[in-house]
């Protein structure tokens, strides 16, 4: 996710959310989760979301705090850290995705499919989808532009 700081007269500047999440991962240490990052462009303010680990030092904390405000100072952007404490039942299962009512929905569909279409009718359907996907991909992605650019060129030498 991208976050607008700032206009200026040159444009717009927009700062990467994946990229924070990841310096805000290699900045803490092994016993600290981060579980997410938000950035309020109009205060310059960095939200920065840790799990505390069970065993809770509150100078650890301090110390990671401090980590945070010292990395972030001289971008001109406050650091913010929020504090989580998790339950048990809130830790993330061995297969996570089993939660996911996609998940669930998806092999209700594809049981179905199996029913009606027989194997060889569903991977004739899946091979149309992959082949969909992928020529969408192609022509709409700038990825896939820059491939279809790439072979042409090749093929005007």
């Amino acid at each position: 996710m991208l976050f607008l700081w700032t206009i200026t007269k040159h444009g717009k500047i927009w700062l990467d959310g994946e990229a924070f999440r990841r310096i805000a991962v290699n900045l803490l240490p092994p016993e600290f989760v981060c579980r997410e990052v938000s950035f309020v462009g109009d205060q310059s303010l960095i939200n920065i979301y840790i799990t505390l680990p069970e065993k809770d030092d509150p100078r650890k904390r301090l110390e990671v705090t401090g980590d945070f405000e010292r990395f972030f100072e001289p971008t001109g952007i406050a650091a913010r850290i929020n504090w989580i404490r998790e339950t048990p039942e809130e830790y993330v299962s061995d297969y996570p995705i089993l939660k996911k009512p996609i998940f669930w929905a998806t092999a209700a569909g594809g049981l179905a499919a199996v029913a009606n279409l027989g194997v060889r009718g569903v991977l004739w359907a899946a091979g149309a989808a992959l082949a969909g996907y992928a020529v969408s991909w192609t022509i709409l992605s700038e990825e896939g532009k820059n491939i279809i650019k790439k072979i042409a060129k090749d093929f005007r030498r």
